[in-house]
């Protein structure tokens, strides 16, 4: 279970970014469109308001940055709390990320549970820690378990792999993938029918690059 060791300051809102991190993600897309050759397809299924659980592959140390660039609202995320070791701690607060502490109680996922109820967007890997390579793809239960009780919806999120240099010389870019909010069944009780849903929920992100492309002219 996993235990939030500190409140982050948040000088932002649900419906509002603060000036700080505006520009920071305006810079961010700028640097992004030239050196990454970033672009985004769905960003017209965001909900603009209301708490909403953000899930995505994660296969990159980036991809928190990559979503949040993709994302036009102000995210928070549940981080492990050994990523808050000098100096990167003040950029993961500014992120809006807030340690939590994987093997203690439960008060994580409460903190969880009070940014949505408070109409937050949510930012979550349902595969955990960022996974490598092509082995087997595996959600764990906490996408579906917030959603439910959070009475959010769940945006599936999809980031294509940023591109090397030569990629990027030929003409390859980073693409990330928004799918429509998903709502997860209010009635579901128990870890294994959570496991399903969020199982369900990676099956649909992982499949969007290619129905974004199919439905796009």
């Amino acid at each position: 279970m996993i235990e939030a060791l500190e409140s982050p300051k948040v000088r932002s809102s649900p419906e509002e970014m603060s000036s700080r991190y505006r520009l920071f993600r305006a810079v961010m897309l700028l640097l992004g469109r030239i050196f990454l050759g970033f672009t985004v397809h769905g960003e017209e299924e965001v909900p603009r308001k209301g708490p909403l659980v953000v899930a995505a592959n994660h296969t990159q140390y980036l991809d928190p940055v990559y979503v949040c660039m993709a994302i036009p609202r102000r995210l928070q995320w549940m981080a492990k709390k050994e990523l808050f070791a000098p100096p990167f701690r003040a950029f993961f607060y500014f992120i809006g990320s807030f340690p939590v502490d994987r093997e203690g109680g439960r008060a994580g996922l409460r903190s969880a549970f009070n940014f949505l109820r408070r109409g937050w967007a949510l930012g979550i890997f349902p595969e955990g820690t960022h996974r490598t390579g092509e082995g087997a793809r595996e959600a764990k239960s906490g996408t579906a378990l917030l959603a439910v009780r959070g009475g959010a919806s769940v945006l599936p999120v999809f980031v294509g792999e940023a591109p090397s240099l030569r990629g990027r010389l030929r003409g390859e870019g980073l693409r990330v993938y928004v799918g429509t909010p998903i709502t997860v069944d209010a009635t579901l009780r128990g870890r294994e029918e959570y496991r399903a849903a969020a199982e369900a929920i990676l099956r649909v992100i992982y499949a969007l690059p290619e129905d974004r492309e199919r439905a796009e002219p």
